[in-house]
């Protein structure tokens, strides 16, 4: 991935403005803005840029020293997999309009994903084919669905079987009834658990297992996919990698981000006139603001001191909402092994490792220039334990033991777990049985002069717009009676 020198600097986080002094000295130094946003992925971003339209004087905290929060991707890597921030579905209105302003160009994946989509199975360390698959005693499903794979299964009965007669107000007290676990859901559909603990608790991209989540969230996330894909049939990926946008973003903002910013504690003063936000860091700097964004996910914001404390429903909701384990792990190959084995190079496993997916070269449509390894719930945890080389070590050691042709042709170029990752916590939130009715209504609602957004407060999208929808409504619902100020004061205080 060929960056433009500010690009770099924004993305090594040396272009920081002149307030971030290396070694801060023997001093704090104290800003003055409108709008402090803490954190600079999506939702921050898009909010500081909103902000800054309307005239106000913003500054963008970020405690990491790159821009993008769980978008990340293994730019290194040939066929730039994605860390984090993975599909842009065709309608993705509001982050279509993000890369045409920022000039970041956007290539359809479908027909690598075509490819992408086909994976071999492999169950108990041995690949199964289709024909062999059918006639199992592993194979848990009724006589009209065996020649389904496990990984079908779920989202077929979620989409057919959709609980939701519309996503407005999903969320709302009136869907309270179907804010279940998704296994009731599915036994209610007829499924064994059996056929639940294969086709969902195998490899969850939403909580531990079926039980641990809501099929109220699972049926949204079902009908705004659909609508998606119904509305513009592409999946879209920045040309380089989706990293490239909210760097571009960052570039765009009039005040430059502020780098290795790790907020302490953020105080606010009251609501009477002139009273203000005051947000202290781990280093000492203190910066003041009439108001304050916060664009980081729960994990984190449970690090901060905020004062007033959180009360009721927000507190809880801050405190337990869960977010996904997922570690991955970036592979390059020496030689094609799956041409010598006759297998699909993509895997869907009961192994901890989870999915191997190929990810296919830029520039065709079908040849593979590397594999990425997602590991989901218990099974990241699992890698997490083994620390990152175990874990690089046992992922190797799975898949030569699953594809004997792949022995000694793997080589380990990227890695991270997001669970382990302290600016993230986890890949996603997601919700527990009974909380999105209670949680999301109280999660969305400004805190006094403190405002909230993120993936995991978006109310009308998911996934990365859902990062810029929640970051845009923050910002909408920031107003002052007074003019934005003129300027920004920098001093040095003792």
């Amino acid at each position: 991935m060929t960056l433009s020198r500010r690009e770099f600097l924004l993305h090594s986080g040396v272009l920081t403005g002149a307030t971030l002094l290396a070694g801060r000295r023997a001093w704090a130094i104290e800003d003055t803005a409108d709008v402090i946003v803490v954190g600079a992925g999506l939702s921050g971003l898009q909010a500081a840029w909103v902000l800054e339209q309307k005239g106000f004087k913003v500054l963008v905290l970020e405690g990491q020293d790159r821009v993008g929060g769980r978008v990340l991707t293994f730019g290194d890597v040939q066929g730039v997999p994605e860390a984090g921030g993975n599909h842009i579905y065709g309608d993705y209105r509001r982050l279509l309009e993000v890369a045409t302003r920022v000039a970041v160009p956007l290539d359809d994946q479908v027909p690598r994903l075509a490819q992408h989509a086909k994976f071999t199975l492999v169950l108990d360390g041995k690949p199964v084919s289709r024909s062999e698959w059918t006639d199992s005693p592993r194979n848990p499903f009724p006589p009209a669905l065996r020649e389904m794979m496990p990984w079908q299964y779920v989202p077929l009965v979620t989409s057919q079987e959709n609980p939701l007669a519309s996503t407005a107000g999903w969320y709302e007290a009136k869907n309270a009834r179907l804010d279940v676990s998704m296994r009731d859901f599915l036994r209610q559909q007829g499924a064994t658990d059996p056929m639940i603990e294969l086709a969902y608790d195998t490899i969850p991209t939403y909580g531990l297992n079926a039980r641990d989540v809501s099929a109220l969230m699972m049926a949204y996330v079902s009908a705004f996919t659909t609508a998606q894909k119904s509305a513009r049939p592409v999946i879209l990926q920045a040309r380089g990698g989706n990293q490239k946008l909210p760097i571009a973003m960052a570039a765009q903002l009039r005040q430059p981000v502020r780098f290795r910013q790790t907020v302490r504690s953020i105080e606010a003063k009251g609501e009477a006139k002139g009273a203000g936000v005051t947000v202290r860091t781990h280093d000492g700097a203190r910066y003041s603001a009439r108001a304050v964004v916060c664009a980081v996910p729960f994990t984190t914001l449970r690090r901060i001191d905020l004062q007033p404390d959180l009360t009721g429903v927000q507190a809880r909701a801050v405190k337990s909402l869960p977010y996904q384990p997922i570690h991955q792990v970036a592979l390059q190959a020496s030689r094609p092994f799956w041409e010598d084995d006759d297998l699909e190079p993509s895997m869907w496993t009961d192994s901890p490792i989870g999915r191997v997916s190929a990810i296919y070269h830029e520039a065709t449509d079908d040849e593979v220039s590397s594999l990425l390894v997602s590991a989901f719930g218990s099974g990241a945890r699992y890698l997490d334990r083994l620390g990152q080389e175990g874990a690089a070590r046992y992922v190797l050691a799975q898949i030569e033991q699953m594809r004997p042709a792949a022995k000694g042709a793997l080589q380990v170029i990227g890695q991270h777990s997001w669970e382990q990752d302290p600016f993230a916590g986890g890949a996603w939130a997601y919700f527990n049985p009974g909380t999105v009715t209670k949680f999301l209504p109280a999660m969305i609602q400004p805190r006094g002069r403190v405002h909230f957004c993120g993936e995991h407060t978006s109310v009308n999208a998911r996934g990365m717009e859902g990062a810029i929808e929640s970051g845009e409504r923050a910002a909408r619902k920031y107003r002052v009676a007074s003019q934005p100020t003129s300027s920004i004061r920098s001093r040095k205080v003792t």
